[in-house]
Formats: structure tokens, C-alpha cells, sequence
């Protein structure tokens, strides 16, 4: 509580302290605690309430920050100092609420607590299950010796430390005494008086007996009590929060920011248009009021070679049937029917403050471009997509965002997204990519003819042993090197694409008459090494029936290679 004159607020926290210590005297009963959860879930409700008024406060505060920096800076920073503040009183208060909770309810950590509280399906706290430590879910609601030792020990002289009632009585006391400092002057005595925190002695029996804050509220008090009143503490810390980002917010209005420049703005849908599609464009004066509704005057050009304002004129006036103005806010649209760029402008007019016919005329002039429909569709790999690969094509339709267009394919799988996509085609000799795009009124409208690409197979690869494809020469000293065979894909567009040998047949001279040996895979078996760590200079060597598989998956004979040893 608070002390001074108290307002509404402080007289129902203090009737609650003395309910509470009323039904601490008394034996405790289920039907007790039980309205202790009650009490508790009520002012959880509140504790939302506040936070979301709170969140909505320092929003604000961003917001007007971020329409004056110099006028509202010192004061946005001092909202946050009090929203940090608050924060991190009431994170320590709902800390210390589950520290008790789990002590009470005989666990080592959080982490085992809401282990067997969620039945083993979540083995780690997290804000998720923040649920699980909700007063009605404590079995031992009026235990009260844990709390007593963990918060108080001996009552004659209470103990300091971690979790206990002191080190929240320091903490609440350097939370105010934080705010205190950044409340302004003029509001400032007044602001102390009401939300101090009462921490003097409580008077506990009718004799006239007192006892210590930290004592009289939390030793021997059972932990339903205990919980209730943190939450009590915590509502405190949000009001006093809420009040003192009231105060700071009037020091700032957001009625009277001056703005030095009047402009009009033009904001078009689109600088391209597509032949046949419409054109819209809203214009504003800045900084405009949604209370007076300006007058839009619109044409192909302006002159505004008079000396009034008053005298200016549009040329080739368009039809201002068209013309929509809702709060402040005036809109135009025409549909567009020939190629090219299209000028046009004309004049805002608004009444002037304190007048009746004087208007203050704001000229515009804007352009855009129509043009037929077109769209690009270009591999960023090659000229053909290939059977077995993922090959990328980018699409654009001009004047559509790649949000816009809705891409498909005849023959293959396509996917990606926002104009960058993958075609992996099918087994036919063409594909072909399908573009329409979606307007922002919903209609989809399809975009000229497929574009259409021929597919081919994965080329295949040539085989490498010893440094030489097709036929060459090799030392017998790097026949002794060599360890395997592989298969390369010269001058081909795509990275990354490999084929693995899988079987080939090595064919050898050895005493006067060829032998053929075979291996399944890339590599030379134990007995092909040691023919060709034998081979002498006029030997030749035969690597034959080569295979090899590559990302289509499809088997391949490569060719073969022939050596003549050196």
C-alpha cells in the first residue's frame, strides 16, 4: 500500500491486506485457498489488462518519437526507462512466484516441475507452459514452511539473499525510487505521495502486536497467500507504471505538431499500365486534415502562368465524375486506351483557416507509361532444360509486381516463387511455362502465348583415367599412381553436375596374352593394381565398357580409353 491520501485504488489493495491476514488467523480451509485461487486469477486478468495498456502507451510514445524526434526524444526516453523498469520488476516477481511454487511443491528446478506437471510431453520451461505454474495447480496450496524458510528463516532477524522477502522489498524500492527520478518536477510530489510503497511495521493482533513487512507477509503464510499477494504486488508495479506513462505522455500532444511544407503527393497504383487496364492514383496535400475535404481539379495539363493562384486553369479538363475524396483524401482513376507515356496534372484546393471562399491551390503534375503486355521468360543457364536437373528460369511480366504472377508448367515440375523458379521436365521432347498474373482486384488474366523449351537428356561425360580421355600415352609410373576411374562433363552450363563410374573393364597385356579384369564400381580392384604396376614401356592398356551414373540416375555407357605405356 501507500501511504498519504489514498485513492480508490489503495483503499481496495488495503482492504485486501486485511481480509488476507483475517484468514490467516484462522485455521485454513480448502474453501480458503480455493478463493485464493480466485483472487489470484482475477488479478492475473488485471495484470493483462495493464500490459496491454501499457504496450499501447510506449507504442504511442515510438509513434510521436517518430513524427518529432527533438520534441518528444527526452520524454520517449523516459517512457522506456519506466517500461524497462516495470519490466523487470515484474519478471522478478513472476520468477520468485514459480521459484516458490517449485520449492513448495518439493523439485530441484523448473525443468523436472514441468516435466511431471505436463505428464513427460514437455521436458524444458518455456514461456509456452508458463500455464503450468497457475496457482490451482499446486498441490500443496497451504504449505507454508518452505516459503518460511526459502523467504524469511527466522523471524526475529529475516535473512538476506536470493528470492527472499528482503531482496524484493530492496528491488520494489529501487523501482520506485526509479520512477520518482523520472517523473517530471510539477508532477512529482504529488506522483511520491501515491505510490510509495508502505513497508512500515503491520499491526497483526488486536493487542496492538506488529511485525515486520517482510514477516507479516510471508512467514508462516501458506503459499496460496504467498502467490495471491505477489500478484497483488505485481498489479501495484503496473499501475504505478500506467500512471507515470500518463504523466509523461502529457508533457507532449499529439494535437499540436506544425508541419513547414505543404506538398501534394501523388501516389499512383502503378507507373506502368498495361494497355487495356485501368489507372488510379491518390492524392494528398501534406500534411493534410481528415475533417475539411479538398477540391481536386484534374486535366491532361496545367497553366499556371497567371499571377493568382485563383487564375490558374487545367487544360483538357477530364472528367471529374470520376473524382472521389473521403477524409481529406481525394482519388482519380481513368482507363487507359493508347501506348505511351500520359501526362496529366491539375490543382488541389483548400479552404483557408478563418475563411469562407479563399482557398489556397496546390499544383501537381505526374506521369506514367502505358504499354502492351509483356512478358520475359529466360533460362539463367542455358538455352534448353534438361531431363533430371532442377533448371532455373526467372519470369517477368512489366508493370506487375513477381508477387503477381501465377507461373505453371506443361510437362514438369515447377516450383519457386516472386519470379524465380525451377522447371524439372518430364519425359516428353518440349515444355512449355505458362505465365498469367492476379491484378489487385482479384482477376487473373493470362499473359500472351506457353513459352516453350525443348528438353534433352543429360549429356554424357568423358571418361578420365590417368589424365587421358579417349586415347594417349601414360608412364608406367603414373599407371601406379592411379587409383580409380571417373567420368567428367566438359564445357557444360550447369555447376555442380556429376556422374559417378559405376563398372568398367580393364584389359592388360600379361605374359604375351590379354586379360580382362572387371570392377563394379570407380574404383581399380587390389588385382588390376598390381597387373598395371607391371606394365612396361610399348604395353598398351585398355579401359572398356565404362559406365557411369549421373543425376537423372540413368545409366550410361561412356566409352573407352586407350593407353600406351611409356
Amino acid at each position: 500500500m501507500a501511504g498519504g491520501k489514498e485513492t480508490p485504488r489503495q483503499k481496495m489493495i488495503g482492504m485486501m491486506y486485511l481480509v488476507l491476514l483475517a484468514l490467516l488467523a484462522m485455521n485454513v480451509s480448502k474453501e480458503i485457498l480455493l478463493s485464493f485461487v480466485i483472487i489470484d486469477e482475477a488479478l492475473g486478468k488485471t495484470n493483462t489488462a495493464f500490459n496491454v495498456k501499457n504496450e499501447q502507451a510506449i507504442n504511442e510514445f515510438e509513434k510521436q518519437y517518430q513524427l518529432n524526434k527533438e520534441k518528444v526524444g527526452e520524454w520517449y526516453q523516459k517512457a522506456k526507462s519506466v517500461h524497462e523498469a516495470s519490466k523487470e520488476m515484474t519478471d522478478y516477481i513472476d520468477l520468485l512466484k514459480r521459484t516458490m511454487i517449485i520449492q513448495t511443491e518439493g523439485f530441484p528446478d523448473a525443468d523436472q516441475y514441468v516435466s511431471v506437471k505436463s505428464d513427460g510431453q514437455v521436458t524444458t520451461y518455456s514461456p509456452a507452459v508458463d500455464s503450468l505454474f497457475n496457482l490451482k495447480f499446486v498441490e500443496s496450496k497451504d504449505n507454508y514452511d518452505k516459503i518460511t524458510h526459502a523467504m524469511i528463516g527466522d523471524a526475529s532477524n529475516p535473512k538476506e539473499g536470493e528470492f527472499t522477502a528482503k531482496e524484493l522489498r530492496l528491488k520494489l524500492e529501487e523501482f520506485q525510487e526509479k520512477l520518482f527520478k523520472l517523473i517530471p518536477d510539477k508532477h512529482k510530489s504529488d506522483f511520491e505521495t501515491k505510490n510509495r510503497f508502505d513497508f512500515a511495521d503491520l499491526q497483526v493482533s488486536k493487542g496492538g502486536t506488529s511485525e515486520k513487512w517482510e514477516v507479516a507477509n510471508f512467514y508462516h503464510v501458506p503459499v496460496a497467500a504467498v502467490v495471491t499477494n505477489l500478484s497483488r504486488l505485481s498489479a501495484e508495479v503496473r499501475a504505478i507504471q500506467s500512471e507515470a506513462m500518463n504523466l509523461l505522455f502529457s508533457e507532449i500532444s499529439a494535437s499540436d505538431f506544425k508541419f513547414d511544407t505543404l506538398a501534394v503527393k501523388v501516389l499512383p497504383n502503378a507507373n506502368i499500365v498495361t494497355l487495356g487496364d485501368s489507372f488510379k492514383a491518390d492524392l494528398i496535400v501534406a500534411a493534410y486534415s481528415t475533417t475539411e475535404n479538398p477540391i481536386l481539379e484534374v486535366g491532361g495539363d496545367i497553366d499556371t502562368s497567371a499571377a493568382s493562384p485563383n487564375d490558374w486553369k487545367v487544360i483538357n479538363p477530364l472528367d471529374t465524375a470520376r473524382v472521389k475524396i473521403d477524409k481529406g483524401v481525394a482519388s482519380y482513376g481513368f482507363k487507359t486506351s493508347t501506348e505511351g507515356e500520359v501526362n496529366w496534372g491539375g490543382f488541389i484546393k483548400m479552404k483557408k483557416p478563418g475563411t469562407d471562399n479563399e482557398f489556397a491551390v496546390y499544383p501537381f503534375k505526374h506521369t506514367f507509361i502505358v504499354q502492351k503486355p509483356s512478358t520475359v521468360v529466360s533460362p539463367t543457364k542455358m538455352n534448353v532444360v534438361y531431363r533430371g536437373l532442377e533448371n532455373p528460369i526467372e519470369v517477368s511480366v512489366g508493370g506487375y509486381a513477381p508477387s503477381q504472377l501465377q507461373v505453371s508448367a506443361d510437362n514438369g515440375t515447377l516450383s519457386g516463387s516472386n519470379g524465380k523458379y525451377t522447371i524439372k521436365p518430364g519425359q516428353g521432347k518440349e515444355c512449355a511455362v505458362r505465365v498469367s498474373v492476379k491484378s489487385k482486384d482479384g482477376k487473373v488474366s493470362p499473359m500472351g502465348e506457353p513459352f516453350k523449351f525443348r528438353v534433352k537428356d543429360i549429356p554424357k561425360p568423358e571418361p578420365f583415367f590417368a589424365g587421358v580421355t579417349g586415347s594417349g600415352k601414360a608412364t608406367s609410373g603414373r599407371l601406379k599412381l592411379e587409383k580409380k576411374v571417373t567420368a567428367k562433363l566438359e564445357d557444360f552450363d550447369f555447376e555442380g553436375v556429376n556422374y559417378t563410374v559405376v563398372a568398367f573393364d580393364l584389359v592388360v597385356n600379361v605374359r604375351g596374352r590379354y586379360s580382362t579384369y572387371s570392377s563394379k564400381s570407380e574404383n581399380l580392384t587390389s588385382e588390376m593394381a598390381g597387373v598395371l604396376a607391371n606394365q612396361q614401356r610399348g604395353d598398351k592398356v585398355t579401359i572398356q565398357n565404362i559406365f557411369a551414373v549421373g543425376p537423372d540416375g540413368k545409366r550410361k555407357g561412356i566409352g573407352n580409353i586407350i593407353l600406351d605405356v611409356q
